[in-house]
């Protein structure tokens, strides 16, 4: 907290400026290997690939699909912290691959 918030008691008030905002599509997929990959008696493993601008929409549910980005550990946030778990949680920023 800022000496401005603790000196005017004003801590944590956020408001929305939507004037000086910039919005951009988002949207996030949960891709999963395919089940003739996945050996007898175990569950498919699924990451996250976030997906930003006209890289959304691109792809439905069922849809196979080859992806090209950046590999990323993100810390996990809120919960039960306290506790010895992993605390990484990976996810793909998802890139438009250029036709060659």
């Amino acid at each position: 907290m800022s000496d401005f918030c603790k000196s005017n008691k004003t801590g944590g008030r956020l408001q929305l400026q939507s004037r000086g905002s910039k919005f951009v599509k988002f949207q996030e997929l949960k891709v999963q290997e395919l089940s003739a990959d996945v050996p007898a008696g175990h569950v498919p493993r699924a990451l996250s690939v976030h997906c930003r601008g006209e890289n959304t929409r691109l792809a439905s549910a069922g849809d196979h699909v080859a992806i090209v980005g950046i590999f990323l550990p993100q810390p996990k946030t809120g919960g039960f912290m306290a506790t010895q778990q992993l605390t990484m949680e990976t996810h793909l920023e998802a890139h438009v691959r250029g036709s060659s």
